[in-house]
């Protein structure tokens, strides 16, 4: 299993700008967790209070779907969203960092044994506050991110709303 080193913890985009000294206060406040084949690392619609860093394996982020099944009711399944492996410096449920009765959008399972670093929201606020400098490089990569994760979002939406209003047409 992969080891907590600041080459790797480098790539990842939440901090991209910080110095080397700034790294090692990142990871002084992280822990590593094992995570067995799998199991959820997340599970949608509990209540988070971490994010996570994808070091070793590979993991596969689902939501649920509910679909109307005619003449049966309503069908419950979950769609793959996408998978991740520690070579695409994945980090998930860092929305789970700013709420604390924030609800996890999707779920995250451990496809394979997995290796981990968690961040723990009032750690890293703690550092944040202590150090204004980590703080604002971070929450300004967290922002253009999720910003980034918006933009691709409210795209898709207008292309499933398009198709369907030409369905519908016919």
């Amino acid at each position: 299993m992969k080891t907590l080193d600041i080459e790797f913890l480098e790539k990842i985009p939440l901090f991209v700008g910080l110095q080397r000294s700034e790294m090692e206060q990142i990871r002084s406040i992280m822990t590593v967790r094992t995570i067995i084949e799998g199991s959820f690392i997340i599970r949608e619609n509990e209540q988070g209070h971490e994010m996570f860093i994808l070091l070793d394996g590979e993991v596969e982020v689902s939501r649920t779907l509910l679909l109307k099944i005619s003449g049966s009711g309503m069908d419950q399944r979950d769609k793959l969203l996408n998978k991740l492996t520690a070579n695409d410096y994945a980090f998930f449920g860092e929305m789970g960092l700013f709420d604390e009765k924030y609800e996890r959008s999707a779920s995250v399972i451990a496809k394979t044994r997995c290796s981990v670093a968690v961040l723990e929201r009032d750690t890293f606020f703690k550092l944040a506050e202590s150090d204004k400098g980590i703080g604002y490089v971070i929450l300004k990569n967290i922002l253009k991110i999720v910003s980034d994760r918006l933009e691709k979002t409210s795209k898709d939406v207008l292309k499933l709303t398009t198709a369907l209003s030409l369905a519908l047409e016919r």
